[in-house]
C-alpha cells in the first residue's frame, strides 16, 4: 500500500511558573504603582497571569486584605493564597466566584469546591456565590490601595489577557463598597 507520513513533535504545552512570571511583571513596570502610575499590560500565550500580580505585590510588602472577584480560581492558585497566609504575607481574604465554579462537574470528581470552602473557613476568608464574570482584585497593605481589573480569572490562563494594575485608594474604595453590599445582598 502506497503512502505517505510526516513525523512531528508533540505540541508541549508552555509550562507557568509563577515565579518568572511575577519577575516580568516587575521587570516590565520597573516597580509596583505608585498613586500617580497606572500600568496597562497585555499578556502573551501563558505570560503572566492574576496571581503573578499578587504574588508581585505579596514578595514587597505584606497584603493585609485581598477582595478578589472572578469566574473561577484555580486550585493551585488557590493554594498558593493559602499558602501567603500561612507565611503572614496574606491576612484577610475574601473571594466572589462564580456559580459555576459550585457546580462544575470536573470539580466534583475529587470535591475540589469542598476543599475550597474548608481551607476557606480555616483560613476565617469568606467566599460568596454569585452569577459573576467580573475579574477584580483588590489588595490593601498598609500603605497601599492595589486594584487589578483584568479579563484574567484567578487562575494560569495560557491565553492573551489585558491588565489595568494601579495604586488608587479613592478607586480601591469605589470596588471595596460594591462588594461589601453584594456581599450583604447574599446574606439575606
Amino acid at each position: 500500500m502506497d503512502g505517505i507520513v510526516k513525523r512531528l513533535s508533540a505540541k508541549q504545552a508552555r509550562p507557568f511558573i509563577l515565579n518568572h512570571s511575577s519577575r516580568e511583571i516587575i521587570k516590565l513596570m520597573g516597580q509596583l504603582p505608585d498613586a500617580k502610575t497606572v500600568y496597562k499590560l497585555i499578556s502573551f500565550s501563558g505570560g503572566f497571569a492574576s496571581e503573578s500580580f499578587i504574588k508581585a505585590v505579596a514578595d514587597r510588602e505584606p497584603i493585609e486584605e485581598l477582595t478578589a472577584s472572578t469566574l473561577r480560581i484555580g486550585e493551585k492558585q488557590f493554594n498558593y493564597l493559602s499558602g501567603l497566609n500561612d507565611s503572614g504575607k496574606l491576612m484577610k481574604a475574601r473571594f466572589f466566584v462564580g456559580s459555576i465554579m459550585k457546580s462544575d462537574t470536573k470539580s466534583e470528581k475529587y470535591d475540589y469546591y469542598t476543599r475550597f470552602c474548608d481551607v476557606c473557613e480555616k483560613n476565617s476568608w469568606r467566599h460568596i456565590v454569585v452569577n459573576n464574570h467580573s475579574k477584580i482584585i483588590l489588595m490593601r497593605t498598609d500603605k497601599n490601595w492595589y486594584v487589578l481589573e483584568t479579563s484574567s480569572n484567578l487562575n494560569e490562563n495560557p491565553k492573551i489577557e489585558q491588565y489595568s494594575f494601579e495604586n488608587s485608594k479613592e478607586l480601591y474604595d469605589f470596588y471595596y463598597d460594591f462588594f461589601d453590599k453584594l456581599e450583604l445582598s447574599r446574606a439575606r
